[in-house]
């Protein structure tokens, strides 16, 4: 729900596209390739409508991330609300059809802060309305690993720390009771449009922490070299600062910072950039890089 990069038909997820459009009455000529990283973006031209080509095995994420958008717009949570009611299976690969927001860049930290404090403060759905699973960020660490672009050597060391994160994380005492995150609300998963502020991309949409939401702003800080006004505006709009919670915050950033680096690792092979980051990110990780913050770069959409 970015820019438009290319129009790619060769993209070897415009098959599964093809299949999910006939399915839906939806033309695929001329469709759009704004990204391609884990899950592949395609803007269907004349249609108002972005399809999402998920990865293999994620349908009951597709499923829940569709039904969680109906009721987050039903709860005037600003969201892009789904073209078709369920998800459309090609070869083991869901696909997601979504009203098109356009072209436009993140949200503010004040905007994002202000739809997350709202969206905390949201009662939990019925598992029978929204089956929203319980937030665990150590789920997919284990296979993603496997999937790291990188050295044998490097990966029993990515498990090993993957693991003493995993030990911290279940003896951390909360200081808040569970509520609905979005689990991943960064610049990449936020937009403006003509209409105001969304919240883009809900695959991990769930019953969770709100400082899990909350320490994204400053992790962007110390991690990425976002200015540092830019929490100060998140923590002034949201009325707190996670950051002051130190054992927890730092747990979170560390846990966040593990999962970027994995997701630049299992993209190397898209760039000299993109190898240089993934190296980049690991050395951090490893203590090679000095201190925060890291100025680690943003991923790019593929061509």
């Amino acid at each position: 729900m970015s820019a438009t990069i290319t129009t790619a038909p060769l993209n070897a997820t415009f098959p599964i596209l093809q299949a999910a459009c006939e399915e839906t009455g939806l033309p695929a000529e001329g469709a759009e390739l704004i990204r391609d990283m884990d899950n592949a973006m395609w803007r269907l031209p004349g249609t108002g409508t972005v399809a999402r080509v998920h990865g293999p095995g994620t349908e009951a994420v597709a499923r829940n991330e569709v039904r969680g958008a109906y009721w987050l717009y039903a709860n005037h949570i600003p969201v892009a609300l789904p073209r078709h009611a369920e998800p459309v299976l090609v070869d083991g690969r869901p696909v997601t059809f979504w009203t098109d927001l356009g072209n436009g860049g993140p949200t503010t930290p004040g905007e994002i802060a202000r739809i997350l404090r709202d969206l905390h403060n949201l009662p939990v759905p019925a598992p029978a309305e929204v089956p929203l699973p319980t937030y665990n960020p150590f789920l997919l660490l284990p296979g993603q690993i496997d999937a790291a672009q990188t050295t044998d050597e490097a990966k029993a060391w990515l498990h090993d720390h993957a693991a003493e994160l995993r030990e911290q994380w279940l003896a951390l005492d909360w200081p808040t009771a569970t509520c609905v995150i979005h689990g991943d609300s960064g610049p990449g998963n936020t937009m403006v449009t003509a209409s105001g502020p969304h919240l883009i991309d809900l695959e991990r949409l769930s019953i969770g922490h709100r400082e899990w939401d909350q320490a994204t702003a400053a992790w962007q800080t110390d991690t990425f070299g976002a200015p540092a006004d830019s929490y100060a505006a998140f923590r002034q709009v949201y009325r707190a600062d996670v950051t002051q919670w130190t054992s927890g915050y730092t747990l979170i950033r560390d846990v966040r910072s593990l999962s970027a680096c994995l997701f630049s690792l299992r993209h190397a092979d898209k760039s000299d950039a993109a190898r240089t980051e993934a190296n980049y990110r690991l050395d951090c990780l490893r203590g090679q890089a000095g201190d925060r913050p890291w100025a680690w770069a943003r991923p790019r959409p593929a061509h």
